[in-house]
């Protein structure tokens, strides 16, 4: 035990003054001799001893009375073996939540905002000479000046310069690096402090593992470190979100209506039948539509808009429904082009019409140029022989497709290796003029070079009236083949294959493992197309030609539609997104004439960052690693041009429901931290842990207990006695 106000134990003398009141108030006596004295002696021992008992009692009640009021005045407190704490200099560690689900509540009275203010107020708390750090726990988690300071003013400054609205929190990465933290703070009292609105989906019980263990790593340190759990704001259900947009198509040329579809989510107990809907084109509103949503509903909205001008735009669509506002948007960046060149080697030209091996493919890709139409094609060609193929074209191509090719010389092989390995597409159809040698050998160089799978025998026959095979028709995952899951856009089963190439598929299911998969079967189990992805680029295998010697699929009514969404997937991949997740890094291709310039990036808060242009093989790229914080990004080039990312966050953030206190309870026991959820609670907690318990609540019971004992006694002797 200790004392807050040792001094006044001094109090304690005042033990003394009932002893000396007694003292001075003892019962004299006066001898008088009476004959009769010895007939009386045995009442008045009894009664001298009764008497005796009385006053000792009653000295004792008034001594405990001075004792009682002075150990209450110096505030005992109960510490155990412990030295006292209060005034120990401390490191702490201030795990704070800045998803944007700490958004709910208002723009002035968000819990991200309250979370900040407890935040504040444990650094102020600090005794001098002690250490802090802030760790932000969203959009990967960073740490407030890089290091643990003892200038807590400054900490304090960055600490209000700091904004929520990023994705989910990790919390077992939080406490990992928290431990790191206080691996380098020398301080002997230490505390980690967790301040979050505790979100289900943050701290989900698929996440307890990796908490269990971080946790018991703080605890089990060489010097024990005290977990507390800051349940920050208030708990706030009412949300809706808009969760994802989805584009018609991959690739949008000039003048191509675009269908936007978005997904919409009730994740509250409200209902909105009337929900104001905005899409807007390139910040300006372009449509307005109206949605309803019962508790707990989602719902679709569906924009269409033609550009008509190329390059990067950026589509929104946004609800006014309520103060989180961080999911009430989302934005979707959209490359609109001019053309998509497609270098197209044919290994059989021929001059009669439809006789050369890519003359059904090209009618395919540019049907309004071969039809003579006004309307402009989005895909254009270019058809050479194998050995026209070189550096030079391929860098004026997205998409290369390789019909009826014999063999390629080491330079191309090595030119075309280099073109997709970037980032191109890559379509090889198969056909009588292959050297299948060369292709198992050289090409598919047991599963290193380009060809996704090694071509086996011949199976079938050219004979049409007899047996066939077919594409089978199932529900397409592929996105270059899901058009087709709508009977609309027709059928890949609806043609008749006569003679095809088997493919050597691993047995131990390695290839898939290591990026290769196939996308179609024929209904004899053999594969169709094949995917295999080779450096930033992706490469599509038939097992039969894209004329008409072999099937009859290049005049049925799919073909069109599948070569038009071949070739675009396979040029979709030719440059990197410009829609990602946060924490993923935005990059572009540009020239090459434009390495060694400098770009500049705009980032969602306004902050622009000059990025240095890198030579890259046949292109230059320009790269940019920060992206924690979700929205739009704005790339200016050197060509006066703007390039548009989106950085997104998962909406599993949007759904508010937190652990109730039940629950949240149950975390701090199995985590062995303690729970507190305002900052009065905090701070009580925290002088009880510094100081230990104090004590003088029971003790002022005792002396008013002993005040009474003492006059109810004193009457009940009096009585006695009178």
């Amino acid at each position: 035990m200790t004392f807050l106000n040792a001094a006044l134990l001094g109090g304690l003398v005042a033990v003394s003054i009932p002893v000396i009141i007694h003292l001075f108030h003892r019962s004299r006596f006066k001898v008088v001799n009476w004959g009769a004295m010895h007939l009386l002696e045995a009442v008045l021992r009894k009664n001298t001893r009764r008497l005796r008992m009385e006053q000792w009692l009653l000295l004792l009640l008034r001594c405990a009375i001075p004792v009682a009021l002075a150990l209450l005045m110096a505030r005992p407190v109960l510490v155990g073996l412990e030295n006292l704490l209060g005034d120990a200099k401390s490191s702490t560690v201030l795990l704070l939540d800045n998803s944007y689900s700490m958004e709910a509540g208002g723009l002035n009275r968000s819990n991200y905002l309250q979370a900040r203010e407890a935040a504040r107020q444990i650094l102020e708390s600090q005794p001098p000479g002690s250490e802090a750090a802030v760790v932000q726990m969203a959009g990967g988690v960073t740490v407030l000046l890089d290091e643990p300071t003892y200038d807590l003013e400054r900490l304090r400054g960055e600490l209000g310069k700091t904004r929520s609205g990023y994705g989910a929190a990790d919390a077992a990465e939080a406490l990992e690096t928290a431990r790191a933290l206080l691996a380098k703070m020398r301080q002997p009292v230490r505390e980690v402090v967790v301040l979050s609105d505790f979100q289900k989906v943050s701290w989900s019980e698929a996440d307890a593992p990796a908490r269990l263990k971080r946790a018991d790593a703080l605890r089990g340190g060489p010097v024990p470190t005290h977990l507390t759990l800051f349940h920050a704001g208030s708990r706030i259900t009412d949300n809706v979100s808009v969760d994802r947009l989805e584009p018609s198509r991959a690739i949008l040329g000039v003048g191509q209506p675009l269908k936007i579809r978005a997904h919409l989510r009730n994740h509250g107990e409200g209902t909105y039948p009337d929900l104001r809907v905005v899409f807007k084109v390139d910040g300006q509103e372009r449509d307005v539509a109206r949605a309803s949503l019962q508790p707990g509903e989602a719902g679709q909205v569906l924009f269409t808009w033609t550009f008509d001008t190329s390059g990067s735009h950026v589509v929104e669509v946004a609800v006014d429904a309520d103060p989180l506002t961080a999911d009430n948007s989302r934005m979707l960046a959209i490359p609109v082009w001019d053309q998509v060149p497609a270098l197209l080697v044919s290994g059989d030209a021929n001059p009669e019409p439809l006789r050369g091996e890519t003359d059904f493919v090209e009618i395919a890709l540019r049907p309004f140029t071969a039809s003579r139409a006004e309307l402009a094609d989005l895909i254009t060609t270019k058809t050479v022989e194998p050995k026209d193929l070189d550096a030079k074209t391929l860098t004026e191509a997205r998409v290369v497709l390789l019909a009826n090719v014999p063999q390629l010389n080491d330079g191309q092989l090595k030119a075309l290796e280099g073109f997709v390995r970037e980032g191109g597409g890559l379509l090889i159809f198969p056909g009588n003029r292959i050297n299948s040698a060369w292709y198992n050998t050289t090409f598919q160089a047991g599963g290193a070079g380009l060809l996704p799978l090694p071509v086996a025998s011949l199976a079938g026959s050219l004979n049409r009236a007899g047996t066939h095979a077919s594409v089978v028709s199932q529900h397409f995952e592929h996105p270059a083949l899901e058009l087709f899951n709508d009977p609309r856009n027709g059928s890949l089963s609806d043609g008749q294959i006569w003679l095809w190439y088997r493919m050597k598929e691993d047995p131990t299911g390695r290839a898939t493992a290591s990026g290769l998969s196939v996308i179609a079967r024929l209904d004899t189990g053999d594969p169709f197309l094949v995917e295999k992805r080779v450096g930033e680029g992706r490469v599509l295998q038939s097992c039969v030609p894209c004329d008409a010697d072999w099937s009859n699929l290049p005049m049925r009514p799919h073909f069109l539609p599948l070569m038009q969404q071949l070739v675009t997937y396979l040029a979709s991949t030719v440059y990197p997104p410009r829609n990602v997740e946060v924490g993923r890094p935005l990059v572009a291709f540009l020239p090459p004439s434009s390495a060694g310039k400098k770009a500049v990036l705009t980032d969602p808060d306004g902050r622009a960052q000059e990025l240095t242009i890198q030579a890259r093989g046949m292109r230059a790229l320009v790269e940019a690693a920060d992206t924690r914080r979700p929205g739009l990004y704005v790339l200016d080039v050197p060509n006066s041009q703007k390039i548009h990312f989106v950085v997104g966050t998962d909406r599993r953030e949007s759904d508010l429901a937190q652990l109730d206190p039940e629950a949240l309870h149950a975390l701090g026991k199995s985590m062995g931290a303690t729970v507190v959820t305002s900052w009065n609670e905090y701070r009580q907690m925290d002088q009880q842990r510094r100081f230990g318990q104090e004590i003088w609540k029971p003790l002022l019971a005792v002396l008013v207990v002993l005040l009474f004992a003492e006059l109810l006694l004193q009457q009940h002797f009096a009585r006695r006695r009178g």
